[in-house]
């Protein structure tokens, strides 16, 4: 799963095509695009990713009335954009007999086969995802649970990338308690969709390695060989800085083969 608009969809076929092809099983895979209004010419652009290495895509569009007042980037986040609020009604928009989904954010490099991430068992836990709260300094993260109201010693996670229990999901209706959440808690949402999943499942999500959302801030404190999935956090990305890691980015991009007319 993942969300993209115009601006990303590039980024997105960069990460799919790192995915696919580093993808070491015979297993289906099945690739769901959320979007709102996704350009013709970059729907046929990510298909073609999906068909190169054999996958499945659908593309579901999202009716972006549902976020109607959602309170959008301000300040230095200006670079997260509406899209990032898609997944939290991921539940609703696949079949019911589909119990189990892996996000992923567009702006993401997977370095290796993730078969191991799939088969985690989350069957007690609304999702699983990386603890970020670890790489913050003190300030940022007391910060973040004041503003959240959560306790000192709660974690915080990326929402980049999500392992979600999507039969628990809709058992207990969390996209409509998420919801709910973000329309009275404008004032908390720093961050987002990250700031409401945190507020809402502090408590109910299991903690990953570090090595499958291995953000921005991760690699000031972690040696790059642990990582399994690069996370371009921030507002510094591969096709618009001297990122440290845009030869690796460069590389998924060329084997895309985005820039080949259809």
């Amino acid at each position: 799963m993942s969300a993209t608009n115009d601006h990303y969809a590039q980024p997105l076929a960069v990460m799919l095509t790192s995915l696919l092809k580093n993808n070491k099983t015979n297993n289906s895979i099945h690739i769901f695009i959320l979007h709102g209004d996704l350009s013709d010419i970059n729907i046929k652009k990510l298909a073609r990713v999906t068909e190169k290495f054999h996958a499945t895509v659908t593309f579901l569009k999202v009716d972006v009335q549902l976020f109607e007042g959602f309170v959008l980037s301000t300040g230095g986040q200006k670079y997260i954009s509406k899209e990032a609020y898609y997944r939290i009604i991921i539940p609703d928009l696949l079949s019911e007999d589909i119990s189990k989904a892996l996000y992923l954010d567009c702006d993401m490099i997977v370095r290796t086969d993730i078969s191991e991430l799939w088969e985690t068992n989350i069957d007690k836990f609304d999702l699983a995802a990386v603890d970020e709260s670890r790489v913050m300094t003190g300030l940022d993260r007391q910060i973040r649970m004041n503003r959240l109201s959560l306790p000192s010693e709660a974690y915080y996670f990326n929402s980049g990338l999500l392992l979600m229990n999507l039969k628990r999901w809709r058992e207990k209706k969390i996209s409509s308690e998420l919801i709910q959440f973000i329309k009275t808690n404008p004032e908390k949402l720093a961050l987002l969709d990250q700031d409401a999943l945190n507020a809402v499942f502090y408590n109910r999500w299991l903690r990953l390695d570090d090595k499958w959302n291995f953000t921005t801030a991760h690699s000031t404190m972690l040696p790059l060989e642990k990582s399994a999935i690069i996370h371009f956090t921030g507002p510094e990305k591969p096709w618009n800085s001297e990122n440290p890691f845009k030869i690796k980015y460069l590389r998924y991009l060329k084997a895309s083969l985005w820039e080949k007319p259809l």
